[in-house]
């Protein structure tokens, strides 16, 4: 309630239930009278100035891979994905219930009708971008694309290593050997209008289902290094129809 007076009158907040996904649940509210009772909730601030493209807020996908506890190892996937409101972005309190408009998860603007797929990993098109395409984009405008990066970088490392003596506890006490457990965490980070980024929340076991060949392009290469990281070796597409020839 503190947080909540100090953000002033025209602060508006993210509600939504703990350990929910592809945005189930989740409201935008500016008045306290809004605030669901009576049952478990995760508050934030809502970003309320974010960086637009086209008109439409949009947010980023980053899958990071940690393989060790103990030493600690982080691992980003260069590539990600980029997704988009389907509605041009108002900071009206009256459209506060337009989902297509304040979230950005796929699974809710996917209904909308005037949702755009992409399926090119290069193009800068539709909703959904590859993060490499986003690069491009802000980088024909000027923008140095390595710093944001560097940012973000820093803030995973930051976050991962905020969770490292807890998770280190659990592991000394259920885990005989420190190499059996790994996770892969899905980021989900917004730039705002000054392109400075910030965690709207961290996934763990993130969705790899893919229903377009962009998600197969981006989703596909990364578990394929996530396995090479873990020690399972994928062998190119190459090989694998050489040694079907051989084996007939």
């Amino acid at each position: 309630r503190k947080a909540w007076e100090d953000g002033g009158s025209t602060q508006k907040w993210i509600v939504k239930p703990p350990a929910s996904a592809r945005g189930m649940g989740i409201q935008v509210i500016h008045k306290w009278s809004q605030m669901p009772k009576k049952r478990p909730l995760l508050v934030q601030k809502y970003l309320q100035k974010p960086y637009l493209i086209g008109g439409n807020k949009f947010d980023l996908r980053i899958y990071v891979y940690v393989p060790s506890y103990d030493p600690l190892r982080i691992y980003m996937f260069s590539d990600g994905l980029v997704r988009f409101a389907s509605c041009k972005y108002s900071s009206s309190t009256k459209t506060l219930g337009n989902k297509f408009m304040h979230l950005t998860n796929y699974s809710v603007n996917k209904k909308n009708s005037e949702y755009q797929t992409n399926s090119d990993n290069k193009a800068c098109q539709g909703h959904k971008w590859a993060l490499k395409a986003l690069w491009l984009y802000l980088g024909s405008k000027g923008i140095n694309t390595t710093l944001i990066w560097g940012k973000i970088k820093d803030i995973v490392i930051k976050t991962i290593i905020a969770s490292e003596p807890y998770v280190n506890n659990l592991l000394k006490m259920h885990v005989k050997t420190t190499y059996s457990c790994h996770e892969l965490f899905g980021f989900d980070i917004m730039l705002d209008e000054n392109l400075k980024p910030w965690i709207l929340e961290v996934n763990i076991s993130p969705s790899l289902h893919s229903n377009s060949e962009l998600d197969i392009s981006i989703k596909g290469q990364m578990i394929r290094d996530l396995l090479n990281l873990a020690g399972f070796q994928i062998p190119q597409r190459e090989k694998e129809i050489s040694s079907c020839s051989s084996a007939s």
